[in-house]
């Protein structure tokens, strides 16, 4: 082997050291809760109660992110299924009842794996959720309640992630039997095959993007200057053609809060998911004139 072999192997062998050093080895916890505004909370309520929990998380020493993120570019529902199973602990705002938040709860639930439930003080229990203990904060978000709120939720995340890394723990499953819980499918490829599926998963977004009548967009096209409705709805119909071309039966609320959360996180443009239903509907009535 040449000298300059041995000194880029040697650079290599540094980079990789480092690499793992500045790996960030926390737990994770996930969220899981509303994100675009609600009807009856004021607008950024769901921001304001995200910033709170994130801050006792961070602080009792998790990485924090919502379920719906990622690293890489995915479906959105597939990264959702991973992180909910995947995910060392989970809290959940139960607030409001947003449907799409007891979905993923009940998919958390399903896998018994470890999760915190919250509530504000006018949301009710659920029936099938009731048995868990639910930690309450004053839908106002009043500084005294809220600082006493923290210090609840920080003792009892800690708690249930410690319980939860003793042998054989259920967190709701071994109430109702013995259950088996099936893990996510999982393989080893090599390098080579990797970026192979990578590659064909990129076409496969590609292929979706054409059929979305997007293939010749640009992003400096749903650049919105100023205060536009007009550039505002074609990027809604855009993502809305987008998502219908899926081949999943989406309901109007599912397809509204997606396209919700897009716009927030690609867009940097907040619209509330009962104005998307709204323009949902006048675009299936154009479609049928």
């Amino acid at each position: 082997m040449t000298k300059k072999s041995n000194e880029l192997e040697n650079d290599n062998s540094t980079q990789e050291k480092a690499n793992s050093q500045n790996e960030d080895k926390r737990p994770v916890c996930g969220l899981i809760m509303p994100i675009a505004d609600t009807d009856g909370y004021p607008t950024g309520h769901w921001k304001e109660v995200k910033k709170i929990i994130t801050s006792v998380a961070e602080d009792a020493g998790f990485r924090t992110r919502l379920v719906s993120e990622s690293e890489e570019s995915h479906v959105i529902q597939k990264t959702i299924v991973q992180n909910v199973f995947y995910d060392d602990i989970v809290i959940c705002d139960v607030s409001s009842k947003n449907p799409n938040v007891m979905f993923e709860l009940g998919l958390r639930f399903a896998f018994d794996k470890a999760a915190v439930i919250i509530k504000d003080d006018e949301t009710g229990y659920s029936f099938d959720t009731s048995p868990v203990e639910h930690i309450n904060y004053r839908k106002d978000l009043r500084f005294s309640s809220i600082e006493q709120f923290k210090v609840d939720l920080s003792s009892k995340l800690t708690a249930t992630f410690e319980k939860s890394q003793e042998p054989n723990h259920s967190m709701y499953l071994q109430d109702f039997g013995k259950f088996v819980i099936k893990e996510l499918d999982t393989k080893t490829v090599s390098e080579n095959q990797y970026i192979l599926e990578k590659l064909n998963e990129m076409q496969r977004e590609i292929k979706n993007i054409s059929n979305a009548n997007l293939k010749d967009a640009k992003k400096e096209e749903f650049i919105i200057k100023g205060d536009s409705r007009a550039e505002i709805k074609d990027l809604v119909k855009s993502l809305y053609i987008w998502y219908s071309s899926e081949g999943v039966d989406y309901s109007k609320s599912r397809l509204a809060d997606l396209i919700s959360i897009t716009m927030e996180e690609k867009y940097k443009i907040e619209i509330s998911s009962r104005t998307i239903i709204r323009y949902i509907e006048q675009f299936i009535a154009e479609e049928r004139n």
